[in-house]
């Protein structure tokens, strides 16, 4: 009686051990490059920018084909804002952003990986009567590539290069006139742990 209970128990475990096999997740810590946030031109160049920052991201994957997966990150970055006009550069605070992407990506080569997402980048509000006195949520879309090599037992070392773009505009700057919004890129280089990948 024994001997059948514990081959069902064993039949039972096998899809939740392929799963565990088949998700991996991360924690990867860098830094971010912005473009301009803001551009004008009053008898010079204006322009608001966020100076390269920290970042955290975690995520999450999961096998959907033989060589592909899907999955979702979590970025979480502060970077200090300053306007220039001229040869004069103005302190504006930081500028605080979680972003949430969700992610499908492919085998390039051994080790490396392309990735491709669609989500939304959330800009934190600041001090007020500043640039970003009130929060403002963007669609993001972004891509990159992946490079991970085995480290130690199950963990491997992850290098990850990013891409991303979002057009921004706040409350602030449409009560002072700016009906439009600015593209955005940023790109990002960050390193650290996934397990559960092979």
């Amino acid at each position: 009686m024994r001997t059948p209970i514990l081959l069902v128990a064993l039949l039972a475990l096998a899809p939740a051990a392929r799963l565990a096999a088949q998700t991996d997740y991360y924690l990867r810590a860098g830094a971010t490059g912005w473009g301009t946030l803001v551009h004008d031109f009053i008898g010079a160049d204006v322009d608001t920018k966020a100076s390269v920052g920290p970042l955290l991201a975690l995520g999450l994957g999961h096998s959907i084909a033989p060589r592909y997966r899907a999955g979702v990150e979590l970025t979480l970055s502060t970077s200090p804002l300053r306007t220039e006009y001229g040869s004069v550069t103005a302190d504006l605070g930081s500028a605080r952003t979680v972003s949430a992407l969700a992610l499908l990506d492919g085998g390039v080569s051994s080790g490396l990986r392309w990735q491709a997402g669609l989500g939304f980048l959330h800009y934190f509000a600041g001090e007020s009567g500043g640039l970003l006195e009130e929060s403002a949520t963007r669609l993001l879309v972004g891509g990159g590539l992946d490079y991970r090599r085995p480290l130690v037992a199950a963990w491997d070392l992850t290098i990850a290069a990013r891409y991303d773009f979002h057009r921004f505009s706040t409350p602030a700057l449409r009560a002072h006139g700016f009906s439009g919004s600015q593209g955005v890129q940023r790109v990002s280089l960050a390193i650290g742990l996934a397990r559960g990948h092979r």
